[in-house]
């Protein structure tokens, strides 16, 4: 079996990888949108904030106390007068996916991604590391 290659053959190539690069050049890439952080209490929204902004959020409902802090990109459940203490235990969030949740209290933080207008972003179902 003789496989030589002939100058139409690398010429074919040639077309093949310019159209490649045109291509990858010529359609812009979609713009990420911002990450936001989402609390649910008592299984409704409670609030949505900016990761990248610092915040200290308290939430108070039915007798129980939760303070969540947003410092730096990174989220962790600062206060609860939960028993267990598990939320609280979680450490720091700051990646897209992730959570922060506490049963006995109802709570739940999360980091959701959203696209250009706002909406969020359902585009990745886990992350794993």
């Amino acid at each position: 079996m003789n496989l030589s290659l002939r100058k139409a053959d690398f010429l074919l190539f040639f077309i093949f990888a310019a159209a490649a690069l045109i291509s990858a050049v010529s359609f812009p890439r979609p713009a990420a949108g911002k990450e936001m952080v989402r609390i649910i209490s008592y299984g409704e929204e409670y609030g949505t904030y900016p990761l990248e902004e610092d915040a200290e959020i308290e939430i108070e409902r039915e007798g129980h106390h939760n303070v969540v802090i947003i410092q730096n990109g990174i989220v962790h459940m600062d206060y609860s007068n939960c028993k267990n203490q598990i939320c609280v235990h979680t450490g720091e969030i700051s990646d897209k996916g992730e959570t922060i949740v506490c049963l006995p209290n109802y709570v739940i933080v999360e980091i959701i991604g959203t696209g250009e207008g706002g909406e969020e972003d359902e585009s990745v179902d886990a992350i794993v590391k």
